[in-house]
């Protein structure tokens, strides 16, 4: 069935559609409407058409962590967020560090039949940092990358010896860059965790390891990624890597771009994070790598939680928030605060796709997977128990509105819509 999208105000930066006013899908692909004959019609009422975003880091939590969500929920509210495509970790229970663990997702992902999910694997057996998993194998059986999720190697021997290994085989690979001996802590060793008597994390657990994560990426040629980087000492570190020409890229969380440590104030649970929330010159100068071009793409780092994780006093709940179902809303409330939403939205577009080796992803171009949202960019949502389709609500946004109501979102061509409809219906009117 083919179908023409018209009356709207397409938003693709970089493809001959931009600023168009429609476009036709026909076998998952965009194709010039002009082409079709008695295609299906929809009326987009001047609102814009965005290409699906991409996301490089959610955790889906299935298998095994089921009580925090599941493949089917996870993916939905990603949807909701206006995200076609998931890059999932692999710190699951089991964790992802076989080919069976791997297709076992795929498996889940199909039968859910909502957005595009693509796996990462360990890097090492078990996520440990020690023995290398089958790398080759794993690449084999679907995963995009390999990571070490959140854990750190054991020790720089095994690191080198991944990212020879990685390189040799021509597998990308994703790391968190921290140290072993120096990660730890509920917050930023600043003011704001000193005066609340919060155990700390330095950013030098952050800024050692991207320094040696670089002086190994020189010494192998393996492409890696950097993911969640929260200081600006980092940024800093991948400007001077990108001029020296290192296959490398990397990420930042919204939550980072969002926050800074004044946040953990009055002690909310939701702002426990694995990497913690730092100054407010980390925050600027975040936002600003993203505007340079230094950093590369913009991830949810989307970590569900069921409600007695964030139940404790702060410094023993689990760390993360449930971000995926507000990607969009998050970024033009970045857009109101100097992030200007082209640049956001080139991070969660063509740079992830360009990462992944994907490029037929992310714009919104004739021949293109037809991959995309449309929205009112000024239309409300709410986000709370009657709209929330994350199992999930360890989020800063739950009982909150935002702005960017979608009205439709096709992965694939396929209309995804009534997957996600009572996650985006509005009913403030």
């Amino acid at each position: 069935m083919s179908l023409v999208i018209q009356d709207i105000q397409i938003h693709s930066p970089g493809s001959s559609l931009h600023g168009k006013t429609a476009v036709g899908i026909e076998s998952g692909q965009f194709v010039d409407p002009a082409q079709l004959t008695n295609p299906q019609v929809r009326d987009g009422h001047g609102w814009t058409l965005l290409p699906g975003l991409i996301d490089l880091r959610v955790n889906l939590r299935e298998p095994g962590l089921e009580h925090k969500g599941t493949i089917a929920s996870e993916t939905c509210a990603a949807l909701a967020g206006g995200v076609t495509t998931v890059v999932a970790t692999p710190n699951t229970d089991p964790v992802i560090d076989t080919p069976a663990d791997v297709r076992l997702v795929l498996e889940r992902a199909q039968r859910a039949d909502t957005c595009r999910v693509l796996p990462t694997g360990l890097i090492t057996q078990g996520g440990q940092g020690q023995l290398l998993a089958e790398m080759m194998r794993l690449m084999d059986a679907g995963t995009v990358a390999l990571s070490q999720g959140d854990a750190p190697f054991a020790s720089t021997a095994i690191a080198l010896n991944a990212l020879k290994y990685a390189a040799s085989l021509e597998i990308p690979l994703i790391l968190d860059p921290t140290l072993a001996d120096l990660r730890g802590g509920c917050a930023h060793a600043g003011q704001v965790a000193t005066g609340l008597g919060l155990s700390t994390n330095s950013p030098l657990a952050e800024t050692l390891a991207v320094r040696l994560y670089l002086e190994l990426v020189e010494a192998t040629g393996c492409q890696v990624h950097f993911s969640r980087l929260t200081t600006a000492r980092a940024v800093q570190f991948l400007s001077n890597a990108k001029s020296r020409g290192l296959p490398v890229s990397c990420d930042v969380s919204l939550a980072h771009l969002l926050f800074d440590e004044s946040a953990l104030a009055d002690l909310n649970p939701h702002f426990h994070l694995t990497r913690p929330l730092r100054t407010r010159q980390d925050c600027e100068a975040l936002r600003q790598g993203i505007i340079d071009g230094v950093i590369d793409a913009i991830v949810s780092d989307h970590a569900p939680h069921e409600p007695g994780a964030k139940l404790a006093p702060f410094p023993e709940t689990e760390p993360g928030m449930s971000l995926v179902e507000c990607t969009l809303s998050a970024l033009y409330a970045l857009d109101r605060e100097g992030l200007p939403f082209a640049h956001s939205l080139r991070a969660m577009t063509t740079s992830p796709a360009h990462i992944l080796g994907l490029d037929w992803l992310g714009q919104i171009e004739l021949g293109y997977t037809a991959d995309c949202v449309l929205v009112d960019p000024h239309g409300q949502r709410r986000f709370d128990h009657a709209h929330w389709l994350s199992e999930g609500e360890n989020s800063p946004f739950f009982g909150t509105t935002g702005l960017g109501r979608i009205h439709g979102i096709w992965v694939d061509g396929n209309d995804r819509t009534d997957r996600v409809s009572n996650g985006i219906r509005d009913d403030l009117q």
